[in-house]
């Protein structure tokens, strides 16, 4: 996620440059900066039995945020939007001091936003970066904590919203998204925290900010192809534990077809193989001579949006040996298109609100 992130990252900042130092006098070209505020409330999920000694817990934070609107044609062209990227802090407490600690996060972030010519407009949100967590497990001093070992640790995060303009200055909206925070397996235990929050920010522009419409200065044109039959490798980590251990090796191969729909949405239906060497490792554990292999159908929803696909679908197993969790579940990924074939990106896999694993895929468009 984090190359991903960078390549959008240093794609939108350089077109922009670019299209910037070629139309000096063009207004519609700028980059306003963008200061604000948000408080969040969330609720830290129990995703494993042995998370379920601690409380419930509902974290608040408070964060600061700075970044630049990019309000350039070439911008536009590259989502079909006008993204907003830059970065957060925000610190966190946990509910749970003596278990939890707090916690301060630092995370860059890309934000789509769609109808910025109207006064209530939607966005997405994906961010990236870093956390500092005060109260890491110790075997003498706090052993229950078995969500993180060490002080520092990675954070994403996931989420959608609506932003209401009250002036061309000042903007108050709405967030609801996923955070995780993880070491990555660097030392066990890592349970990781996963926190859904809601979000209510205030941002405010150094300069009035008059977003261009770019709908009204020509018509969106259909993609050059209608339909994409794509398949991928994926691989990752999975987030279950057997015994002492709690990291696995996870892979598996998918094939996808999607049709356009209009607009920025298509259609999208497909199958995936994927081989958890957790549920192998079980099943060895419980002397069963069951298939640790699973197979699903899927079928869902695409976001189009330029060389960037934003995918949900909801899978169900035609082909589950070893049956330990729901038939049914939600992928939810992201992915940026090299050229009209070769494609990567990173997919969530989740049944209901327990996260399976991330996984990292790449894949061909024919």
């Amino acid at each position: 996620m984090k190359k991903l992130f960078a390549i959008i990252l240093l794609y939108l900042i350089n077109s922009n440059i670019v299209v910037w130092s070629q139309n000096e006098n063009n207004k519609i070209d700028s980059m306003p900066t963008i200061l604000g505020v948000s408080f969040d409330y969330a609720y830290i999920l129990q995703h494993s039995e042995n998370l379920k000694e601690l409380d419930n817990a509902f974290p608040v934070g408070i964060g600061m945020e700075w970044s630049k609107m990019l309000l350039s044609k070439n911008a536009w062209e590259f989502c079909n939007c006008l993204p907003r990227i830059g970065v957060e802090a925000a610190y966190w407490t946990w509910d749970n001091p003596d278990i939890l600690g707090s916690g301060l996060l630092v995370m860059g972030f890309v934000e789509p936003y769609f109808r910025t010519h109207k006064r209530m407009n939607f966005f997405f949100r994906a961010g990236l970066g870093s956390a500092y967590l005060s109260k890491p497990f110790d075997f003498e001093n706090n052993p229950q904590n078995l969500s993180y070992s060490t002080n520092l640790s990675f954070a994403i995060m996931a989420g959608a919203g609506i932003n209401y303009r009250l002036t061309n200055e000042w903007n108050i909206g709405i967030l609801v998204k996923y955070n995780h925070t993880s070491n990555g397996g660097i030392k066990a235990p890592n349970k990781g925290i996963n926190f859904p929050s809601v979000s209510f920010r205030i941002n405010k522009s150094l300069n009035p900010i008059l977003f261009p419409d770019f709908q009204k200065v020509e018509n969106r044109k259909p993609p050059d192809k209608l339909s994409r039959l794509s398949i991928a490798n994926f691989s990752g980590w999975s987030n279950a534990t057997v015994r002492d251990q709690d990291k696995f090796y996870v892979f598996g191969i998918a094939g996808y077809f999607s049709k356009w729909i209009g607009r920025r949405s298509a259609i999208s239906g497909g199958t995936e193989i994927i081989f958890d060497y957790s549920r192998r490792k079980q099943i060895r554990i419980n002397n069963e001579d069951n298939n640790f292999v699973q197979a699903a159908a899927l079928v869902g929803h695409e976001f189009w949006l330029g060389k960037v696909t934003f995918s949900q679908h909801v899978g169900a197993y035609y082909y589950n040996d070893y049956r330990i969790n729901d038939d049914i579940y939600q992928r939810y990924g992201l992915t940026y298109n090299f050229s009209n074939h070769i494609f990567a990106g990173f997919n969530l896999k989740a049944h209901r609100h327990v996260a399976d694993f991330f996984d990292f895929r790449i894949g061909y468009t024919f």
